[in-house]
C-alpha cells in the first residue's frame, strides 16, 4: 500500500471500482465464549482485494483534508443506495486517496446508466 506522502495532491480524483457489497453483509458475528467477536465477511475480504487492486492501478492523487463524494453505483446492482457508502469511503481512506473519512462534508449517492462504478472525490470549499 501507499502512504499518503507518496501520493501526489489533487482537488479531484475520479476513480472506477466494482461496485460494494451491501453494508449489511460487511462483517460476521459469532460467539467466543461469553464474548461476541466480529469479523470482516468472506465477501467483504475479496471487494477489498478487488477493489483496492483497481484503485492502484489507476494511481490516484491524494484529496488532502475535508472533502465531497459522489458514488455512481451501476444501475443494475442490487444494492440499497444507503449502504454503497461505507465501504468506498473506508476503501479510499485504506490507500491514502483521502485523509480520513471523518473529513467527508458532502455525499451524493446515486444509480448510474453504466456497468462500471465511477467514485468523484473533491475538495470541499465551504462557501460564505
Amino acid at each position: 500500500m501507499t502512504e499518503a506522502f507518496d501520493r501526489k495532491t489533487a482537488d479531484r480524483v475520479k476513480l472506477y471500482l466494482p461496485p460494494p457489497i451491501s453494508v449489511n453483509a460487511l462483517y460476521r458475528s459469532f460467539a467466543m465464549g461469553k464474548r461476541l467477536a466480529t469479523i470482516k465477511s468472506q465477501k467483504y475480504r475479496e471487494w477489498i482485494k478487488a477493489a483496492g487492486e483497481m484503485l492502484e492501478a489507476q494511481k490516484p492523487a491524494c484529496v488532502p483534508g475535508h472533502y465531497a463524494i459522489g458514488i455512481c453505483v451501476p444501475a443494475k446492482t442490487r444494492i440499497d443506495l444507503g449502504n454503497a457508502e461505507k465501504a468506498v469511503s473506508d476503501l479510499l481512506q485504506t490507500h491514502n486517496v483521502v485523509e480520513n473519512d471523518r473529513l467527508c462534508e458532502r455525499i451524493l449517492i446515486c444509480r448510474g446508466r453504466t456497468d462500471r462504478m465511477l467514485v468523484s472525490v473533491r475538495k470541499f470549499k465551504r462557501v460564505a
